[in-house]
């Protein structure tokens, strides 16, 4: 039966978590899902610390700006935890400095033994054992944090470096003094050269530097300063006031320092340091599992960069630590690994929307003004904010440019010019925010035109010239081989980005999860069709050196098809110049030449595709240089249109997570096959009815 006090706490815990979730909930953006995983997985935690044999441990990981350690901290402050509660960046403690790491944990976090408390471990990743060519790093200091997600346990000797014991040790020696100068000890009082004594210890303290406002005398070792040093050497809760007086009335000076000294050693011993009633928060990025980080451009799309991060699972993530740690590792990191998705375009309106609505109530609680802002003010701060593989804090940061430095010379305009002003439009027009400033009755008083500074805008203008028309009929090429090939609608086209990487880039999208044979041959295709579509439309002489990214991508896919996936005429694997192993072949010029010859015919066919479609080519890279952007319900209408190819008439465009139809096509095949042996084999159904004896007859 169940104490009806314990009752009560559990119910009392239960509802108080229950709104510390909700409260999570309505602070944090699109993470509903991973706060209830996390709500989860920490309530035994939470509701019984004392049954934990070793710590909880819960894996965040995810892109930068999506909200890991804010999460963390916030969940840790609504428990009241503030007090139990260690933060460590990871690649501030996994490099040289470092090396006091396990100090400071057995040190310093004594008050963490055994109870119940939180740790959070953030940039993970730079704790890394295992280099990128899969060395072992020497990260000997970093044991103590495996030993700590591990068992929760940590054995340490102490360094001798503690407080209480450089106060011991000058005890010690000064005692050692007043025995040479003929003190004497009696009844816990200096009975003999009482001067000598007063004089060497004048400057002594134990625990407090004013001594708890006493000044020394010759009954000093009975005091509460030394009682209380005493307690902290031989941890506080070994003896009482009364037994450490006992102790010092029964003790010479000589054999008072001998005491002291057994306090030294016993703070010297091998000590353990628990900390199994932990929940541990580990928090990453691992750039192997989420390969997307890499792309700064804001012209891809939130939602795209959402679906990519949405498929990413927990053998993604096993796969990427896998690069970084050892096995063992691993296991310790346990199977609890929640992976934070990037925000989605609605969810970077609803930052957007939030953070404006709070502008807005602050200037109504300051100055009694509603303000309204616009869609159109949403709109311009998303497009100069968003860059999705960075999440919430590019947006943050524009909000604070593009609105708030703009606040203060609203109110100023305001007070100046003396308006009865009760409301505010502010919006956003012909790259200017027009605010207008209304009185009660909703009737304008007057409006004021800021221009604010758009950092992205510019960039992504078109430029209509040729060398933006020289990228569209490359980035054309791409998109148009890789629809008419994969028959997979690219996501979209741009040729006039506001990266630096490159001047444009046709976002293909290729079948999930598999790549055959056929695939690597589109492949290739698409990559040589930047080249090829230049030469057809500008003259071989007029060919870009852009297109060397692709070449290489041509020719690498060629060689590893060849060579290492064995897909051209012989199933052997040539990967290698020479080797120890007599596990591989060598005949490097015929395979050499057999993926030359794919590349061939891949350049033939995209030659004769392109050809066939030029002046879908044409009207394409027409679009594109009069505009920066095409998307993929546009193209698919384009190359509906103006597309040659005879299916386009009769079938339509497929999904990528439709390309395979291995179900019917094993499917047909089994009905072919079976009218086939409808002649021969017995009617299934009918099998039932033969008896054992006759089958044994029949064979």
């Amino acid at each position: 039966m169940i104490h009806q006090e314990k009752y009560s706490t559990i119910l009392d815990k239960k509802e108080f978590l229950k709104n510390i979730i909700a409260q999570l909930k309505a602070e944090f953006i699109g993470l509903n899902s991973i706060i209830d995983e996390i709500q989860a997985l920490l309530s035994p935690w939470y509701f019984f610390p004392e049954a934990q044999v070793s710590p909880t441990i819960i894996n965040l990981w995810g892109l930068t700006g999506t909200g890991k350690t804010a999460l963390v901290k916030r969940l840790v402050e609504l428990l009241n935890m503030k007090d139990c509660f260690l933060h460590l960046d990871m690649g501030e403690y996994a490099g040289e400095g470092g090396s006091w790491i396990k100090s400071m944990f057995t040190d310093d976090l004594e008050h963490f033994h055994e109870i119940p408390s939180i740790f959070c471990f953030d940039e993970f990743q730079f704790a890394r054992t295992i280099d990128n060519n899969e060395n072992e790093l020497n990260r000997d200091k970093m044991r103590v944090i495996w030993e700590l997600i591990d068992s929760g346990k940590i054995y340490y000797e102490p360094n001798g470096s503690n407080y209480f014991i450089k106060r011991a040790e000058a005890a010690i020696q000064m005692i050692g003094k007043c025995i040479r100068k003929d003190a004497i000890l009696h009844e816990g009082q200096i009975i003999g050269n009482e001067k000598e004594f007063l004089s060497i210890f004048s400057g002594y303290y134990f625990d407090c530097s004013d001594r708890y406002g006493q000044d020394i005398s010759s009954e000093y070792f009975l005091s509460k300063d030394f009682t209380e040093g005493i307690k902290e050497l031989f941890e506080y809760s070994s003896y009482s006031d009364v037994e450490i007086q006992d102790i010092v009335k029964g003790c010479s000076l000589t054999e008072l320092a001998d005491w002291i000294f057994k306090g030294i050693k016993k703070q010297l011993t091998i000590k353990q340091l628990d900390l199994s009633k932990a929940l541990i928060f580990v928090l990453g990025n691992l750039d192997e599992a989420f390969y997307m980080s890499d792309e700064l451009s804001p012209d891809i799309s939130a939602d795209e960069f959402y679906e990519e991060t949405a498929k990413i699972h927990i053998a993604d993530i096993k796969s990427a630590l896998k690069k970084r740690f050892r096995n063992e590792q691993i296991a310790r990191l346990g199977n609890n690994h929640l992976i934070y998705p990037c925000f989605n375009s609605e969810g970077y309106s609803l930052l957007i929307q939030r953070n404006l609505q709070r502008i807005s109530a602050y200037i109504d609680n300051t100055f009694g003004i509603k303000v309204t802002f616009h869609e159109s003010v949403l709109k311009v701060v998303y497009n100069e904010g968003v860059f999705p593989a960075q999440g919430a804090r590019p947006v943050l940061t524009t909000i604070k440019q593009m609105v708030e430095s703009y606040v203060g010379t609203v109110m100023c305009y305001i007070m100046e010019k003396k308006l009865q002003v009760t409301s505010v439009d502010w919006r956003f027009q012909v790259l200017s925010y027009l605010i207008s400033f209304k009185d009660e009755k909703g009737s304008i008083l007057d409006e004021l035109k800021l221009t604010p500074k758009l950092r992205l805008n510019d960039l992504s203008k078109p430029d209509s010239d040729d060398v933006q028309l020289h990228t569209a009929i490359h980035e054309s090429g791409h998109a148009i081989v890789a629809a008419l090939t994969l028959r997979i609608i690219p996501s979209m086209v741009i040729t006039k980005t506001v990266s630096n990487k490159c001047a444009g880039f046709c976002q293909i999208n290729l079948p999930e999860k598999l790549s055959t044979k056929g695939i690597i041959r589109k492949q290739i295709m698409i990559a040589l069709a930047g080249h090829l579509a230049e030469k057809l439309i500008l003259g071989d002489e007029n060919i870009s050196t852009g297109v060397c990214f692709d070449i290489d991508r041509a020719t690498e896919l060629a060689n590893r098809a060849i060579k290492e996936y064995a897909m051209g005429n012989d199933p052997v694997r040539i990967h290698v110049e020479s080797s120890d192993n007599n596990d591989y072949f060598f005949n490097q010029e015929k395979y050499a030449t057999e993926a030359m010859n794919l590349i061939n015919t891949c350049t033939s066919e995209t030659i004769q595709l392109l050809n066939r479609n030029k002046l879908l080519l044409l009207k394409m890279a027409q679009y594109l240089t009069e505009h920066s952007v095409m998307r993929e319900q546009a193209i698919g209408e384009m190359i509906l249109y103006y597309g040659t190819e005879s299916w386009l008439r009769t079938e339509e465009f497929i999904r990528k997570e439709h390309y395979f139809r291995f179900k019917e096509m094993v499917q047909n095949q089994i009905k072919e096959l079976e009218k086939i042996q409808d002649d021969f084999i017995p009617d299934y159904k009918n099998i039932s009815e033969y008896n054992h004896s006759e089958v044994l007859e029949i064979e």
